[in-house]
């Protein structure tokens, strides 16, 4: 989920005294359910992970909180767009920067300032960018969070690009929640996932609305606009809803972070399955990716197994989170945000919020694997 202040400064630092003076694991872990468990992914896909992050929290930039992976490929370079708060970990204004690899592994800042400001905009945060190339211009979808306590709570904003570095934002959401918490869009549209296809825009994100009898309370989807000039939507529609394969019963509130790729006339689509839990730190989580594939953009089949759960990595202990994902060669490559449980952060508060407790990590298979999904 987009809101990224899951670990606020005075709840890391009451976790890390207690942590520090216990040596034992924080109560809210103790009483923390794991809906995941029992769950087995797709052993492919963990067989191909690197065991540790490939960009740590503070690397190339001091209390970089590094998150929410949009990558891909320029000629021979790799391009990731992320997201970090800037002045206080955790804390707004969260926004937008660029990173280069030659190979996917070893990540630079380029430029080393952040792409997008919130300031002149209606939201506190312009995070979880997205970026793809249509009729020349590259286009960045982001989530725009509103200041606490509005409804809608987040909506999706757009930026346009000659190169990828300079971008001139619209200032405003070019995608919004319809403010009934009642409908399936009407709490927050956010996390885009844009792709190219049948040259038209497939705008896909997450949807939350309220579910009813409040069991859990969330009800969360994955939505669908169209474009054909980057700007301008057609009417939202779901395209994916929460599967018996995680039912409401165990905590599981739906689907979350969408990315999309397009191979063969198909689009796959990876996203997160989240779940709540009232005893939980936090409530809301996101504990596995999944997979599906639509020969259309609209009617999906999803996969027996997810790709990846929480349960995979040391590192993603607390959650995995905001998959992207594209096809080089005859390589699948993927990246994603992880970060430790809270009873293990007292090490990366100690180390001034750096280290591989929270980072974006890297996996691949070779594609004919993937297509036998």
């Amino acid at each position: 989920m987009p809101n990224r202040k899951l670990f606020s400064m005075p709840a890391l630092g009451a976790i890390a005294i207690s942590l520090l003076l216990t040596g034992c694991q924080s109560d809210a872990d103790t009483n923390n359910t794991d809906a995941i468990a029992g769950y087995s992914s797709q052993q492919k896909w963990a067989t191909g992970a690197l065991p540790q992050p490939v960009l740590n929290a503070g690397d190339e930039r001091e209390e970089g909180m590094w998150n929410d992976p949009s990558v891909i490929k320029v000629g021979d370079e790799y391009v990731m767009y992320l997201s970090t708060s800037v002045d206080e970990p955790f804390v707004p204004p969260i926004l937008p920067f660029r990173a280069v690899s030659k190979n996917g592994i070893d990540w630079t800042l380029s430029p080393n300032r952040p792409l997008l400001s919130a300031e002149e905009t209606p939201f506190e945060n312009n995070e979880t960018p997205n970026v793809i190339r249509y009729k020349g211009q590259y286009h960045m979808y982001y989530t725009g969070v509103y200041p606490a306590g509005d409804i809608p709570a987040m909506a999706i904003g757009h930026a346009v690009s000659e190169d990828g570095i300079t971008w001139v934002n619209d200032n405003q959401a070019v995608l919004e929640a319809t403010g009934d918490h009642r409908e399936w869009n009407g709490y927050l549209v956010a996390e885009p996932g844009a792709v190219v296809f049948n040259d038209t825009i497939y705008l896909y994100y997450t949807a939350m609305g309220s579910r009813p009898g409040n069991n859990p309370p969330q009800l969360q989807s994955i939505g669908l606009v169209t474009s054909t000039d980057g700007r301008t939507f057609g009417v939202q529609q779901k395209v994916l809803a929460q599967s018996a394969t995680y039912p409401p019963e165990k905590g599981f509130v739906g689907y979350s972070t969408p990315a999309a790729l397009v191979h063969d006339e198909k689009i796959h689509l990876v996203y997160d399955i989240a779940a709540y839990g009232e005893h939980n730190e936090p409530q809301w989580a996101q504990l596995a990716i999944h997979h599906a594939m639509s020969s259309d953009g609209i009617n999906f089949e999803e996969d027996e197994l997810p790709m990846l759960t929480r349960n995979d990595f040391s590192w993603t202990s607390g959650e995995i989170i905001g998959p992207t994902m594209l096809i080089d060669d005859d390589t699948v490559k993927l990246w994603f945000h992880g970060h430790v449980s809270y009873a293990e952060l007292a090490p990366f508060i100690l180390r001034g919020m750096k280290g591989p407790e929270y980072g974006i990590g890297y996996a691949e298979i070779q594609l004919e694997e993937f297509l036998k999904n």
